[in-house]
This record gives C-alpha cells, sequence and structure tokens, in this order.
C-alpha cells in the first residue's frame, strides 16, 4: 500500500502542475466542479489544495500509518487509474500544444 500512496501522490502533484498551466493558458477545462470552483476563487488556492491532498498522502507513508483495509486499498487503486487515465490525457494535449 505504500507504493501505491507513493505512486498516488506523484500522479496528483503532476496533476495539479499541469492542470493550473493548462487552465492558466487556456488550453484546458477543469471537468471537476468543486476544483473548479476553487480555481476560479483563487487559482493558488487551487494549486495549495491539490498538493496539499498530496501532502496527506506522504504523512502516512512517513508516519508508517498507511491503511491496509481492503476498501482503502480498492480506493486507492481507483484513484490510481483515474489519474493515471487523467495524466496521459494531459500528455496527449501537451504534445499537440507543443
Amino acid at each position: 500500500m505504500t507504493q501505491l500512496f507513493f505512486y498516488l501522490t506523484i500522479l496528483n502533484i503532476f496533476d495539479a502542475g499541469v492542470t493550473w498551466f493548462g487552465l492558466e493558458h487556456a488550453f484546458i477545462s477543469e471537468l471537476n466542479p468543486f476544483m473548479y470552483a476553487i480555481y476560479e476563487i483563487n487559482p493558488l488556492l487551487f494549486v495549495l489544495t491539490k498538493t496539499s491532498l498530496s501532502i496527506f498522502l506522504l504523512l502516512f507513508i512517513l508516519l508508517k500509518k498507511v491503511p491496509q483495509s481492503p476498501l482503502i486499498k480498492g480506493l486507492t487503486i481507483f484513484a490510481i487509474v483515474s489519474y493515471t487515465a487523467i495524466v496521459f490525457m494531459h500528455g496527449f494535449w501537451l504534445v499537440h500544444i507543443f
């Protein structure tokens, strides 16, 4: 589970940076209504919100408190699959704009 949390952390940080870049330059739109509302309030708050989620995941790892339940493992795998698909979408539009 530790490796899954670490991989999810990396995906989330990458997504935060690339999504912010895409929104700032009007290359993409944010599909998550909650995150879109945060971005509309303040783009820096958007980045801080997304990176704070990664910090929480890292804290679980560093404090050796990574949950081991089947439910958490399932949710983590679902998030990893979702974020991996999003990273590939980001890669697709990055290749097309550069």
